[in-house]
């Protein structure tokens, strides 16, 4: 088991809020987020704003950032010792900070701001107070964020240091296990595919409920969370361990990790189960284009062989930082595969389904005859003859390997499925592929792995809008893609009209992009489906407080979103604070007992370039 010993000698950091009394968290350091790790840990702050925050350690203010989203109001500290803390989501900073954030926003006109202060302007000891709790940026509710970085930035888990204000006795939590057939002749229960399992606790441990029969590599995947005492959240498992029959075969210790590699949490865990069924299953096997450093494996990178005729013992180990430790444990019977089929007179429904796993097409049909069924797969111009693998509940399952070729159609029966893969888009090379109404640009390493790529065109006749669709939203992007659009109607906005991501609900988000000539080019790093809509409609001003010690405006945009603002006293810039959130923006003086007096000019601009203007005198 790993041994998790302070980073620093012990006082060398003190709790920044509420010192000396019980804490409670909301997030640790490690978290699975939705498109990254969690740098740190989130500290509770009772529902409330305006908490002291104080010096972890003495040192000097580094940097100061401010930005509507993000970490919205932040401060960097950076000690003696080479590491840097970082407070984030801030009501305010101590009146010193503040004031010189305030000169530095009015002489750039800026709200947000990016700030790096000398070493002898603002020099902290330990204990200081340097700001006040709040819920800034991207923050879903009042809490401060903290975090300790190394001499190079990386993130490091703060709970190391053991302070007394946060208890923690409570072992992590498993949910779920589920299983992986890593290439067409492994089975899991007789069975190609991914398949999950409850698990039920016994004693102190976990096991499963059912047996496992497997044959062939196999990958582990598990859903598990942690607790701390006093709070209901569920957060990150920093360590966990596969042994198998005995061997360490994977060993996971999240304690550091780079900003630039927190987007392979897509590959760290499931990417398709988390978009499908919204859980994260954390892989205990290092899978392709998966480069993070914090794995220990054995040769064939955490998979498991399974041989036939023999019995194997699984057992999972996984702690917190505090030394919590939690076992499951498991039997897998090695069988080899049956496909030999039980036939019958079923006379079920005859549709046939297909989806891929990995890098085989599984296609399942039922078995409407006596015949022992085989199928036809068309693919680069040939037949080729395709018998079932095996069945399941007189259903036939047939596995096409997709490095065989791109299949173009499948027939069965008297029944004929039209495939759409256009092409192999490989993991590291770049790629452009050129279709009829959708180009695409993939630079070198921009995936994870291999993507099959889908495309589809069509004009929705209930909205008369087009969508353009590029693969289901199962592959991890690394970094963005180039698209281009090739659209059939008619957009007699162009300047206005941009590229639109549609959600499940058919609910859009701004994309944005650029026009070139009939085409418009945008970059993403999601797939999925994506129209063209023409935003007209100018952004919404709503005064609620005009006097002269404030102006508090609610801004709103209801398609691309507001892009920038402005307000001016006189002629005079003002700044105003964005809360996207609430969406209001509130005024703070430059000099305080100047009272706001004369004509005022409040200039909103969305993202698609509408303006509304908005002006009077006070």
């Amino acid at each position: 088991m790993e041994s998790f010993g302070p980073s620093q000698p012990e006082g060398y950091y003190i709790f920044p809020i509420r010192t000396g009394n019980q804490n409670y968290l909301s997030g640790t350091m490690g978290e699975l987020r939705s498109n990254h790790f969690h740098a740190g840990i989130d500290i509770k702050t009772l529902g409330v704003e305006g908490l002291e925050v104080y010096a972890s350690s003495g040192g000097h203010i580094s940097r100061i950032k401010i930005s509507s989203g993000g970490y919205g109001n932040a401060l960097y500290i950076l000690h003696p010792n080479g590491t840097t803390t970082v407070y984030a989501h801030l009501q305010k900073f101590n009146q010193a900070i503040a004031e010189y954030v305030k000169k530095a926003q009015y002489q750039n006109k800026s709200f947000e701001i990016e700030l790096y202060p000398e070493k002898e302007e603002f020099p902290v000891k330990k204990g200081d107070l340097i700001s006040y709790s709040g819920n800034s940026g991207s923050s879903a509710g009042a809490h401060l964020h903290f975090e300790i970085r190394d001499n190079q930035q990386r993130p490091l888990n703060p709970l190391k240091n053991r302070f007394p204000e946060i208890r923690d006795n409570i072992a992590p939590v498993v949910r779920k296990i589920a299983f992986r057939t890593m290439d067409k002749n492994s089975r899991i229960n007789n069975q190609y595919g991914r398949f999950e399992f409850s698990v039920i606790k016994k004693g102190t441990n976990y096991t499963l409920p059912v047996p496992i029969s497997a044959y062939g590599n196999i990958g582990i995947e598990i859903l598990t969370y942690d607790k701390l005492n006093g709070a209901n959240n569920r957060n990150g498992v920093p360590c966990m361990e596969l042994n198998f029959d005995g061997d360490q075969v994977f060993h996971q210790n999240l304690d550091r990790f780079r900003f630039s590699e927190t987007r392979s949490i897509l590959i760290h865990t499931d990417y398709q189960t988390a978009q499908q069924q919204g859980q994260r299953f954390v892989k205990m096997y290092v899978d392709h284009g998966n480069h993070l450093p914090f794995y220990e494996t054995n040769h064939s990178k955490g998979i498991i062989k399974i041989a036939k005729d023999s019995t194997h013992k699984v057992q999972m180990s996984l702690w917190d930082i505090y030394n919590n430790n939690t076992q499951v444990v498991f039997d897998i019977q090695g069988t080899e595969p049956e496909s030999k089929l039980s036939l019958t007179n079923y006379k079920g429904p005859s549709e046939i389904s297909y989806h891929l796993v990995n890098n085989n097409l599984v296609v399942k049909a039922p078995i409407i005859n006596q015949e022992i069924p085989c199928a036809y797969v068309y693919s680069n111009r040939l037949r080729h003859q395709l018998d079932h693998d095996y069945s399941v509940n007189q259903t036939a399952v047939f596995l096409w390997d997709m490095d065989q070729g791109l299949p173009d159609s499948l027939l069965y029966d008297d029944q004929k499925i039209i495939f759409n893969y256009k092409a192999l888009l490989p993991g590291v090379a770049t790629f452009n592929y050129y279709g009829e109404r959708i180009e695409l640009h993939v630079p070198g390493k921009a995936l994870f792995d291999t993507v099959f790529l889908t495309t589809d065109h069509k004009v929705d006749s209930s909205t008369l809008q087009e969508r353009f669709t590029i693969c289901q939203d199962i592959y991890p992007i690394r970094k963005n893609i180039d698209i281009t659009l090739k659209p059939i109607l008619d957009y007699p906005d162009p300047m206005r009209t941009a590229v639109y991501a549609l959600d499940k609900r058919g609910n859009p988000s701004y994309s944005g992009g650029s026009w070139e000539g009939k085409k418009i080019k945008f970059k993403t790093r999601n797939w999925g489906t994506f129209t063209l809509l023409a935003d007209t409609v100018m952004p919404e001003i709503k005064p609620l407080i005009l006097n002269s010690d404030r102006l508090v405006f609610r801004i709103k945009d209801s398609l691309s979103g507001i892009k920038k603002y402005e307000l001016e006293m006189n002629g005079n810039w003002i700044l105003m604070r964005y809360d996207s959130k609430k969406s209001l923006i509130r005024s703070e003086k430059l000099d305080p007992k100047i009272p706001f007096k004369g004509t005022l000019q409040l200039k909103v601009t969305d993202n698609a370039g509408n303006v509304k203007n908005y002006s009077t005198h006070l």
